[in-house]
């Protein structure tokens, strides 16, 4: 569980090399990501509280947006983000179970997440990715390690894979543009169209169990039908692909298809200017958020300072109307002789008039009374001058 820290940072790894893990247990909001060569973790405009505990385990959960910055080689475990989730430069592994929106990663050590719920961006991967669901499209680029994904909704664009690549489930389109691994096996089941582009002196094996129109545009292909599957070996056929297809699929050498090309190169200038504009515009929000805050603290302080003032001036002139009514309304009692002068001498001595005690004077306005007159004078439901007149009433009630 968490507490809430005053500012931005929290305190320094454990020494001596400890394992840290990262455990965010929920994120109601977005959730970003991004290493850096210092030894500890900072937050950017989160509020909130945690320390590593004996094991190295930092936990973490935010109803909220959450940005933090991760030193190197820690472990992140994530069990669920509401919105989108976006990691760069992490060297150690990341686990998450669900993400709400996209996921973006960039320059990480390895990912693994059961669900997806919008699209999946990767790249610069150096170890494996393993994914449960993804609902939406999937992009893959320069990814070293294995990536095994059972179902993706929509496209998946591959593109220069190191590692071998097995996908149960496309639901629309592939494209497939990498080198394919000596002794590697990749397998692709696709809803609907394959476009594979073969590099130059490709060795590789493509195994076809089903599809529409099977187009190969490229001379030095061979191919071989027949009743399970055709193939179509490049090469010595080093490496073995898999395809099935609910409709058509294109094998299609990489020099011959310049469009294609240019589609690509086009989707990695845009994808890396992307991924520019969304950090400077994290970091300019990130500054942001600790401006407003700034600025929200310090009006709490002048509406503290303002309703303090408000009471004072209140209580003055509870205070002085307090006063103003007491003076109007002193008791006091007077004589009048009549009869025979001197009186008679009665028990008083000779010549002493008995005189009446005066009553005892009314106790006027209670302490809850003026309390709630005052309270009234405070919420402006009533004026001074309409204080005083209630005031008055009650004296001489």
């Amino acid at each position: 569980m968490t507490d809430q820290w005053p500012d931005s940072e929290v305190p320094e790894m454990p020494e001596e090399g400890a394992p840290i893990r990262l455990q965010i247990a929920n994120i109601g909001g977005d959730l970003r990501l991004r290493g850096w060569d210092e030894d500890r973790v900072a937050a950017d405009g989160v509020a909130a509280a945690f320390e590593p505990d004996e094991e190295g385990v930092i936990a973490i959960q935010v109803p909220g947006d959450l940005s933090l910055r991760v030193p190197p080689g820690v472990e992140i475990v994530c069990h669920n983000v509401g919105g989108d989730a976006r990691l760069s430069g992490l060297s150690g592994p990341a686990r998450i179970d669900n993400v709400g929106g996209d996921l973006v990663a960039r320059g990480i050590g390895s990912l693994q997440a059961r669900h997806i719920g919008g699209d999946l961006r990767a790249k610069a991967v150096f170890g494996d990715i393993a994914i449960g669901q993804i609902g939406g499209d999937a992009t893959l680029r320069e990814i070293e390690g294995e990536v095994k994904i059972e179902a993706i909704g929509a496209d998946l664009y591959v593109r220069e894979l190191k590692g071998v690549c097995a996908v149960g489930r496309v639901g629309s389109d592939l494209v497939l543009s990498t080198e394919f691994m000596a002794g590697g096996v990749y397998r692709f089941t696709v809803g609907s169209d394959i476009v594979c582009r073969v590099p130059p002196q490709a060795s590789v094996r493509f195994r076809i169990a089903d599809c529409g129109d099977l187009v190969i545009d490229a001379p030095d292909a061979e191919l071989s039908e027949g009743r399970e599957y055709d193939e179509v070996v490049f090469g010595d056929g080093a490496a073995l692909v898999e395809l099935s297809a609910g409709s058509d699929i294109r094998l299609v050498e990489k020099d011959e298809d310049y469009m294609m090309a240019i589609n690509f190169q086009l989707e990695g200038e845009l994808a890396s200017r992307l991924d520019g504009i969304e950090e400077k515009l994290a970091e300019q929000l990130s500054g942001l958020d600790e401006l407003l805050s700034e600025k929200a603290a310090h009006l709490r302080m002048k509406a503290d300072r303002a309703a303090e003032r408000a009471m004072q001036e209140a209580e003055r002139a509870m205070r002085k109307a307090e006063k103003k009514v007491s003076g109007k309304h002193k008791r006091g009692f007077s004589f009048s002789f009549g009869g025979d002068w001197p009186p008679p001498r009665g028990p008083h001595g000779p010549g002493k008039p008995h005189v009446p005690r005066p009553p005892e004077p009314h106790s006027g306005v209670t302490d809850e009374e003026r309390l709630m007159i005052l309270r009234m004078v405070e919420a402006r439901q009533i004026s001074v001058e309409e204080a005083e007149k209630l005031l008055a009433a009650l004296e001489g009630r």
